[in-house]
């Protein structure tokens, strides 16, 4: 391939494109091979069509980086006051009468 890959660019961009644009951009300027371009102008077009949605779209230009870590949300358990000390006040039987 001698031609060297070239930056897209778009007329009409609302505020969560072009905070993708932004991204694409960052991608672009630091990616080496010319595959790579090629990947992140694939990804930045299909999303400009409608054709990739957002979150898939992070993903396609996120999928070399070094901290590739998803999203994780912890399930955070909760009990009641009473319930609590209720069950504390079983714990703390049981560990006495051993």
């Amino acid at each position: 391939m001698s031609e060297s890959v070239k930056k897209m660019s778009f007329d009409d961009m609302d505020f969560k494109f072009m905070a993708a644009y932004g991204q694409y951009s960052e991608k672009f300027d630091e990616a080496q091979s010319d595959e790579r371009k090629e990947k992140l102008n694939e990804a930045i077009t299909q999303l400009h069509k409608e054709e990739l949605s957002y979150q898939d779209y992070y993903a396609t230009i996120d999928d070399d980086s070094e901290d590739n870590k998803k999203f994780y949300r912890a399930k955070i358990s909760t009990t009641r006051k009473f319930a609590y000390r209720r069950n504390e006040r079983k714990v703390d039987r049981i560990k006495r009468h051993k």
